[in-house]
């Protein structure tokens, strides 16, 4: 027999925001990030070739400090998520980051958001491992799991995350 007011199915998708090698944040090297403190999540070991930073979910731009080394989104379901370009990198004071979206911009999943000036990180040695952190899920998204394998090559706007609902 057909339910046919079975709950529409909806997927929660979280993709990955540069192209690199996916880690687990566990094994990042800042603590803040490895023992979770801000929340769960993933990380990506940036590759040599990505110059640019894309939003890995669609919603609203809802923190975006001066030094643009990381945005704060909100989704329209309330899911709240932390795009963390690299380690100790507000010590930079936003040299080597130009955000190319405003704080209270709607934007779309995949949809670029921070420009990388890799000559200058690289002069300067900085780790651009970057953090996705789930600083806030709604209950139904809180179970969510991994697509792709720790260790994997990645390249940006690949699904990371996936949740169906």
């Amino acid at each position: 027999m057909f339910n046919f007011f079975k709950k529409k199915s909806i997927k929660f998708t979280v993709t990955a925001p540069i192209s690199g090698t996916l880690a687990n944040l566990s094994d990042v090297k800042d603590p803040v990030f490895s023992q979770k403190m801000m929340g769960d999540g993933f990380a990506i070991s940036l590759s040599a070739t990505s110059n640019s930073v894309f939003a890995p979910v669609a919603g609203k731009v809802v923190s975006l400090p001066e030094s643009h080394h990381a945005v704060g989104i909100v989704t329209k379901d309330g899911d709240e998520i932390l795009v963390h370009i690299g380690i100790d990198t507000v010590n930079l004071n936003g040299q080597g980051f130009t955000a190319v979206v405003e704080q209270n911009e709607e934007i779309e999943q995949g949809q670029e958001i921070v420009k990388l000036d890799r000559d200058f990180l690289k002069n300067r040695e900085v780790d651009l491992t970057t953090m996705v952190i789930f600083t806030k899920l709604i209950p139904e998204h809180q179970d969510w799991k991994l697509i792709e394998s720790y260790g994997d090559k990645v390249t940006n706007l690949d699904t990371i995350v996936e949740k169906q609902v």
